[in-house]
Order: structure tokens, then sequence, then C-alpha cells
């Protein structure tokens, strides 16, 4: 029996990867059956496989994970980018300020598109915004070796302007009734996405405090980014899920405003922080 259990409390990975196989299996069926009512005593069989095993693969992440992050941290390291990568506070912020510039421009087009098709002005202005948005993460990047203390300056300057332009588009918004509408349950997953940009940003901006001015620009405009996130998700829950009683109208001006208000005075801060580095 002690061989038994030594055995599973250090299995081999062939046994692992079964295990975690049978947990989306009982687990998916469970929730399958937990929607469709079942009660019978096989259902319940179900249930309790689905319990075991899950909490096997639990048991077996938390155990094993740390050294299973350490395999491919080291993995990693062996290759000059991703040592870079790992090492590099900075040089890893441009890199993800590259990629979330791409994701920027489809999101532009898409919201380009969406804004034409229905003829939508919300959408446009969203287009819009994202578009400077790009523009703002493209001319940092591209600037980061040359001019950053002019491109932090013209960053700072048109987040002002993005400020006042948004600040036009949320009037828009609820002078129209507009919001943004998910299909289905896609709205949850949204919403995950949406307080995952707005906490990453946060934490970002603190970590910043003394990086380049590159690095910075990079973080003040994610910040930005997620802001407008936050809003479009508060439109969207609203939407579905409030009823006539709500003054979805004071709500979005509300939040609106505060997002505003925020871009705002970011684009002061970071003029100020360029002539407080001047008169140093």
């Amino acid at each position: 029996m002690k061989k038994f259990w030594e055995y599973f409390k250090k299995p081999p990975v062939w046994l692992i990867f079964i295990v975690y196989f049978l947990t989306i299996v009982f687990a998916s069926a469970s929730i399958v059956f937990a929607i469709l009512g079942k009660a019978e005593v096989w259902t319940y069989i179900i249930y309790g496989f689905a319990g075991i095993t899950l909490a096997y693969s639990v048991y077996t992440i938390v155990k094993f994970a740390p050294k299973v992050k350490n395999a491919i941290v080291e993995m990693l390291r062996s290759f000059g980018f991703t040592r870079r990568f790992l090492d590099q506070y900075g040089f890893r912020s441009i890199v993800l300020a590259t990629v979330s510039l791409f994701i920027n421009i489809a999101y532009t087009v898409f919201n380009a598109v969406i804004g034409i098709l229905s003829s939508s002005l919300w959408f446009g202005a969203l287009a819009i915004y994202n578009g400077l948005l790009t523009a703002l993460r493209s001319d940092t990047i591209l600037s980061r070796n040359k001019k950053p203390r002019a491109s932090y300056l013209r960053c700072g300057i048109l987040l002002i302007v993005l400020s006042i332009f948004l600040s036009l588009a949320i009037w828009q918004m609820i002078a129209n009734g507009l919001s943004f509408k998910y299909p289905s349950l896609t709205i949850y997953a949204f919403a995950a996405f949406a307080f995952y940009k707005i906490i990453s940003a946060i934490i970002s901006l603190v970590k910043t405090r003394n990086e380049t001015l590159t690095v910075k620009s990079t973080k003040y405009i994610g910040f930005a980014d997620a802001l407008v996130s936050i809003l479009s998700l508060q439109t969207a829950l609203l939407y579905t899920f409030s009823d006539a009683t709500v003054n979805q109208g004071a709500l979005n001006g509300a939040t609106g405003g505060a997002v505003c208000l925020f871009t705002l005075a970011i684009g002061i801060k970071m003029i100020i922080d360029l002539k407080n580095k001047n008169k140093d």
C-alpha cells in the first residue's frame, strides 16, 4: 500500500497526461449534465470522478509547476532574445508594446469596418481613438534610440488631445444611447480580459518609476488603452443586464468622465515630468 501511494505522489509523465485528459472529459460531462438537469445515479458517479480527477490534477500542478517553470526558464535562457526578454524589463516592455501595436492595428481595422457597415459613430470614434493609440505606440517604439524626449513630449500632448476627442465620443454615445454588444456568453471573456488589462496596466505603471522615457510612454499608452476597455465593458454590461430603472446614460457619463480625466492627467503629468527633467 505504501508503494502504491508513493507511486501516485510522484506519478510518471504519461499518468499525469491521462489524468488531465480524464479531468477534462469528466468535468465537461458534469457541466453538461448539470445544465440538462440530469439526476440519475450514474451522473453522480460522473460528478465523483470529476471531483477526484480535478483534485489530483490540482495536486500535480501545485507539486510540479515550479520544476516545470524552472526547466522552461533554463531552456529559454539558452537563446539570446528570450534571455534578454526574461532579464531586461525595458527590453521586455518594448517587445510587449510591439505586440500591442499589432493588436491595436487589428482592433482599429475591426472597429472601422463595424462602424462603416453599421453606420455607427461610436465604433467610428473608437476606430479613430485606437488609430491614434497605434500612432503613439509606433512613434514611441521607433524613437526609442534617437529622440526619446521629443517622442515623450509628443505622447503627452497627444494624450491630452485624445482625452478631448474621447469626451466628444462619449457625449455622442450617451446622446444616442449607444453601447458595445457582445454575443451570448462572450461578454464574460471580454470582462475578464478588460479587468486583466487594467490590473496589468496599473502594476506596470508602478514598476516604471525609474525606467526610461520610452518604457514609461509605452506603459502610459497601455493604461489609456485599458481605461477605454473598462468603459466599453461597462456599456456592454449595462446593455446586457440592466433594466429600464437603471440610468445608463448617467453611469456611462460618470465612468466616461473619469476615463477622460485620467487620460488628461497622464498627458499633463508627462509634460510636467519632462520639464522637471530639463531643470535637473
